[in-house]
């Protein structure tokens, strides 16, 4: 099939900038040219044991190694050259994009991948791999670049901004799904639209955000909230554009040697829509007709008092009762303010409460004196992101996990001993790459892995039974988005699925979009400004 790709015009101009290094290399002796491999091999791989060269690009009558190779320079470039990891080429960040899934070039992705980061090198983009990542000794180039910003807005200097649009030639491989999950999801997200103003405002932030981003002094947490609502806007462009390569990005459960992301995920399904925010979500159309979302309330704990249930099947739990009834948070918040809770509670409650269950420590057994809602008022009340206290570590955390969990130990021990067995009981597993000081495994605490697998298990037994009826939907964890018309039939077998596999009446609730979406937007700042701002004049370099 064909798989669309919208890239920006920058990206183009480096390509031809490529294509003028390939005429170079063909007025150079082999000699030469491998002096020149062998050279930036060593800066770009330190620990390859074989030299990456451009050779087959200089066989004219081979199309298909050009092919190969143009193919992965704008995945590669469109990852690194035209968003928030701007300069961060490491092959971590864009193996699992969807040429990787190509059936025709599984074996050969990897190659190509090697040979677009050496022509990045030899068009003195990249000058080396960055300070305390040379250690790595993975042949599949786990690093991160030094990038050559004055070569950088030389090469682009004078390029407007906007898109190009063109094609690669995939054959898609669902792996790990029956082909009917992907595809039904591909052509659900394939029918979106999304209203103009969105769109517009998607749009600006996108252009705006490399200017803002990278000539301001941002915190970590303040990094993250902007990063974040940039993989919104680029999921917003890439159903409006029709962008195939950016809807169709997922991953699944067949990935080989990534044992901590493969856990993780425990068989859930990503697609664009996964990061995009759920209001944003719901405001998106699907042949025009609003989306509406049909999901579990308080999924997480509910699935967990599934699991109660399946260890001990007579036992009566107030946690789950409270699962089905949908005042699951409301319920706990009783418990540890001995009050009704505030909106802006609640949030902070649920995320305490993932936290508690996810957490890869043992529980908190020292009580604080001070009272659970002052620590609560005082975080709600901080409006900088930067200056909250870690959610797993601080004091608001401590307080809550005490309360509850002494609150379980009196009232529901069966609980308690299945919440505390896989806080202390932690498996191990492989790190997707080693740590600074080299460790190559993490504790996990197991509860939220097997809480996940039910609840894949579950979703996908509900899109067996609904999808005879309903043609579009896709997936979100818990959730299933569908046409405003379909949402009924969804729910009633999402309730139906749950009475068979689990004997339970699981609160299933309807959310639509508000039609008030809006998003953040940045001056723009003219890249005139930001050069001088960062001292990436063309004089000062030359002086």
């Amino acid at each position: 099939m064909k798989i669309d790709i919208v890239v920006n015009r920058r990206i183009e101009r480096l390509y031809e900038e490529c294509m003028t290094l390939i005429d170079s290399l063909k007025g150079k002796t082999k000699e030469e040219r491998f002096e020149l491999y062998k050279s930036m091999t060593n800066r770009l791989y330190p620990h390859a044991k074989k030299i990456v060269d451009l050779e087959d690009q200089l066989i004219t009558e081979r199309k298909d190694y050009q092919r190969k190779f143009k193919e992965w320079f704008f995945v590669i470039c469109k990852s690194s050259f035209s968003n928030g990891r701007f300069g961060e080429t490491c092959f971590e960040l864009y193996k699992k994009e969807i040429v990787k899934k190509s059936k025709k070039d599984k074996c050969s992705s990897k190659i190509y991948a090697h040979k677009v980061i050496l022509a990045l090198g030899l068009m003195g983009l990249l000058e080396g791999v960055k300070e305390n990542y040379s250690n790595s000794r993975d042949s599949s180039h786990g690093y991160y670049y030094k990038v050559d910003y004055f070569r950088w807005f030389e090469l682009i200097n004078g390029v407007s901004r906007g898109n190009v649009y063109m094609s690669l030639d995939i054959e898609v491989d669902w792996s790990g799904y029956e082909d009917w999950y992907g595809e039904r999801q591909y052509e659900t997200i394939a029918s979106m639209t999304v209203e103009p103003k969105l769109y517009k405002q998607a749009k600006t932030y996108l252009e705006n955000f490399d200017d803002y981003f990278f000539t301001t002094t941002l915190k970590a947490d303040e990094k993250k909230h902007f990063t974040d609502k940039w993989f919104a806007a680029r999921a917003v462009c890439a159903i409006a554009e029709h962008d195939t390569y950016h809807m169709l990005r997922h991953s699944d459960d067949s990935e080989e040697n990534d044992e901590e992301k493969l856990i993780y995920n425990a068989g859930r399904y990503y697609t664009c829509l996964t990061n995009m925010h759920n209001e944003i979500r719901k405001e998106l159309r699907i042949d025009g007709e609003q989306v509406v979302e049909v999901d579990i309330s308080s999924a997480q704990p509910a699935m967990l008092g599934l699991l109660l249930r399946e260890r001990y099947p007579n036992v009566k739990s107030s946690w789950l009762e409270h699962c089905e009834k949908g005042d699951f948070y409301e319920w706990i918040g009783s418990i540890v303010l001995g009050r009704k809770i505030t909106p802006e509670e609640r949030k902070v409650i649920k995320l305490l409460i993932m936290r508690m269950l996810y957490i890869a420590q043992r529980p908190t057994e020292k009580k604080d004196n001070t009272s659970f809602g002052t620590y609560l008022k005082k975080y709600i009340k901080e409006k900088n992101p930067s200056k909250k206290e870690n959610l797993g570590k601080g004091k608001l955390f401590k307080s809550f996990d005490f309360i509850v969990m002494s609150y379980l130990k009196a009232e529901e021990p069966k609980l308690h001993e299945l919440v505390y067995e896989h806080r202390t009981k932690l498996k191990e597993v492989k790190r997707r790459k080693p740590t600074a000081k080299g460790k190559t495994t993490k504790k996990r605490n197991n509860l939220s892995i097997r809480m996940t697998e039910m609840e894949v298990k579950y979703i996908k037994a509900c899109l067996k039974a609904v999808a005879p009826d309903v043609h579009y939907f896709y997936t979100i964890h818990d959730c299933i988005g569908c046409k405003a018309r379909d949402a009924a039939k969804v729910k009633e077998v999402m309730v139906a699925v749950a009475k068979d596999m689990f004997d339970a009446t699981l609160n299933i609730k309807l959310e639509k979009g508000t039609g008030e979406t809006i998003m953040d937007d940045f001056k723009f700042i003219p890249e005139e400004v930001v050069m001088k701002k960062k001292g990436w004049c063309p004089e000062k370099k030359a002086a």
